[in-house]
């Protein structure tokens, strides 16, 4: 399934990414910029916010203009919270089930009933029976679980790097997200930023430096594995047009810890690498360790 997230923000497309990268691995993703006059580019499904497509406001011609668009594709249309104008879409009669309406602000799970909506169509199109959404995966008693960070800090065949000293610290991604909103607006901090509202989804993702040069995230076991110096890492951090040049992905929870062993990345843990970027950005006496009993 080829979805298109058509005229979002960046953050919005971040998050959609890797909310459809968790609900659905199989389903690829393409982001298009926000124009009115631009055609859609060919897809299965659609997300498509309609004040950044132009479409703020409902009518006659906008929906039939939208539909011709599409072309019988599904779509998800995000409406702004205030617009009250595409409440007409259900009672015109002319969508049947093809186009669903969501409003700002949505959680995660009107999204993902929203997306379970608009692929139920396009299944009901092209295969005898839709596919779930999340699908549950079946029991299999001699299935070995994945290694926790634990696990894998203990195997001395990971390349696992020396412990901090005692005079470096460790942040939260929650305490990582703190420090962020006092960043000043006029300081460069899009790589930051980015990273912060990554994390905050407690999803597995991906950061691509270069073509060599690769981060991976697990926020939920904590940890981070990389070959990337930290000096790259401290230059993203300083200058929003090196950070515009990498791109974050979503990873399948149970290919994450194989991506970075076949990588040959570095694991380490994450609130010691979020430290070291808080402690770069900021002076001293701005990122004092905790005290500890």
């Amino acid at each position: 399934m080829n979805v298109a997230l058509t005229a979002l923000t960046p953050r919005e497309s971040l998050a959609l990414e890797m909310l459809i990268g968790k609900l659905q691995p199989d389903w690829r993703c393409s982001v298009v910029p926000a124009s009115a006059e631009a055609a859609l580019p060919s897809a299965d499904l659609y997300v498509i916010d309609l004040a950044g497509k132009g479409l703020s406001r409902w009518s006659e011609a906008t929906q039939a203009s939208l539909l011709q668009a599409l072309d019988g594709a599904p779509a998800v249309l995000i409406a702004s919270a205030f617009d009250q104008t595409w409440a007409a879409l259900d009672a015109s009669g002319k969508k049947g089930d093809s186009l669903v309406l969501l409003r700002k602000p949505y959680g995660i799970e009107d999204m993902r009933l929203a997306l379970k909506q608009a692929a139920a169509v396009r299944a009901k199109r092209v295969q005898p029976a839709a596919l779930p959404l999340n699908p549950v995966a079946p029991v299999t008693p001699a299935a070995v679980p994945a290694p926790s960070a634990a696990d894998v800090f203990a195997n001395s065949s990971w390349p696992v790097p020396a412990m901090p000293s005692v005079e470096i610290d460790q942040i939260d991604p929650a305490e990582f997200q703190a420090r962020l909103a006092a960043l000043p607006v006029s300081e460069p901090q899009l790589f930051l930023r980015q990273l912060g509202q990554a994390l905050a989804l407690r999803l597995p993702f991906e950061v691509r430096v270069s073509f060599l040069n690769r981060l991976i995230f697990n926020p939920n076991e904590r940890w981070v594995a990389s070959n990337t110096p930290i000096s790259v890492v401290h230059g993203l951090c300083r200058s929003d047009k090196l950070a515009a040049a990498t791109s974050m992905d979503a990873i399948d929870e149970k290919d994450v810890m194989a991506r970075a062993q076949r990588l040959d990345l570095q694991l380490q843990p994450l609130e010691v690498f979020l430290w070291s970027l808080m402690s770069d950005r900021w002076a001293p006496q701005q990122v004092a360790p905790r005290q500890t009993s």
